[in-house]
């Protein structure tokens, strides 16, 4: 099919998934997951290999917007908090999943670490938007839960790299100056702004779309998930986007109006039904379950300790929204031959099912749980 038909047909599904978001009142990126699943199955469109590097930027634009939005003094001020939370809703489930698949299934040792990775995270990508759309950043609860969702898409990163990339002299080194770069970008940026001010081309935007494929580029020198690059990045860039509001708004209209919508029907698109069995079905079931039980439960162990109210409830749903880091693991594990490509699909479902859940459970849940949310109500 020619790339002129296959990108209208795309577009067509995005829009229309927006109307459908808009009209039943849930979060577009499930219904652009959806469109995706449609058009992989439904319609013959084949590899839209020109979506990848849009797709790629939508997330990058997510994740940076992002870190933009997070308040580093909240971050410092309620770190702890975060890392429990972190650390419980990414260690229980990927232990339970882990023992599941070696002791049960009986998966090789590596395969295991792979499928428990894959399914313990928290994409960012989500939760982010679901925070932003019920109006949560601008309350201690809402960057809490940021930030520890956050910290388990790190704690993924960190748990393959370290298991099955490795982590050397030359990663480190390299990692520390990326870092030192971010640090400066954004005085350099000011500095071309002021020379170029007031041209035609829109250069303050074109800078920052740069340093978004930049980020994309440095991800694979680095071995460090580019989502987590660009998140930070948001943050260092923060400052100047609450200078230059214009600016900020421009970018975020190409991001969510353009890019975001690509990446998410990309994630859709990866999910192809054809190649279902029983086998699948029964992955998907078993270790689906297990995955979405235990991520709640560590979930909701830490913000009920931590939480008075009914945040807990959200908060585990939230994180039980696992797109990204899931979707990038499970790739890695089929090239890499750790896994086959029925369990690879299955794991697909897994995370793409696991999310549309938790979206549709978090929209019926009692107004009083978002109230308790807008709140500061911490315990402790």
């Amino acid at each position: 099919m020619k790339l002129q038909t296959e990108s209208l047909i795309v577009s067509i599904l995005i829009i229309l998934a927006g109307v459908g978001a808009l009209e039943i009142g849930f979060s577009s990126s499930i219904f652009e997951i959806l469109a995706g699943v449609f058009a992989s199955n439904f319609l013959e469109l084949g590899e839209l290999s020109w979506i990848d590097f849009l797709s790629n930027l939508g997330l990058l634009g997510l994740m940076f917007f992002a870190g933009l939005e997070t308040d580093p003094e909240l971050m410092r001020k309620n770190l702890l908090k975060s890392l429990f939370i972190g650390f419980s809703s990414y260690f229980f489930p990927l232990v339970s999943i882990f023992y599941f698949a070696h002791y049960v299934l009986h998966y090789p040792f590596e395969a295991s670490l792979l499928i428990g990775i894959a399914l313990s995270t928290t994409s960012l990508a989500l939760v982010y938007p679901l925070l932003k759309e019920k109006g949560l950043l601008q309350h201690s609860t809402g960057q809490v839960l940021l930030a520890a969702a956050m910290i388990v898409d790190i704690s993924s990163m960190l748990t393959m790299s370290f298991l099955f990339e490795g982590i050397n002299l030359y990663n480190f080194i390299f990692s520390v100056a990326l870092i030192l770069l971010l640090f400066r970008l954004p005085k350099w940026g000011e500095m071309l702004f002021d020379r170029y001010e007031g041209n035609q081309i829109e250069f303050k935007t074109r800078f920052i779309i740069l340093v978004l494929v930049a980020l994309g580029f440095l991800s694979e020198t680095v071995h460090i998930n580019e989502a987590v690059l660009a998140f930070t990045a948001g943050i260092f860039f923060a400052e100047f986007f609450r200078k230059d509001e214009l600016t900020e708004k421009k970018v975020r209209a190409v991001i969510f109006g353009f890019l975001a919508p690509f990446f998410f029907f990309k994630a859709g698109y990866s999910v192809k039904l054809s190649v279902l069995s029983w086998k699948v079905v029964f992955l998907a079931l078993f270790l689906g379950t297990i995955a979405f039980v235990t991520k709640y439960i560590g979930t909701v162990y830490a913000t009920s300790n931590l939480f008075k109210g009914a945040v807990y409830k959200l908060a585990g749903l939230f994180f039980n929204m696992r797109l990204t880091f899931g979707i990038v693991a499970s790739v890695f594990g089929l090239k890499s031959g750790l896994i086959d490509e029925e369990t690879y699909v299955a794991l697909l479902i897994i995370v793409v099912a696991t999310s549309l859940v938790s979206s549709i459970i978090s929209n019926r849940m009692p107004h009083e749980a978002e109230r308790d949310l807008l709140e500061d109500i911490f315990k402790i």
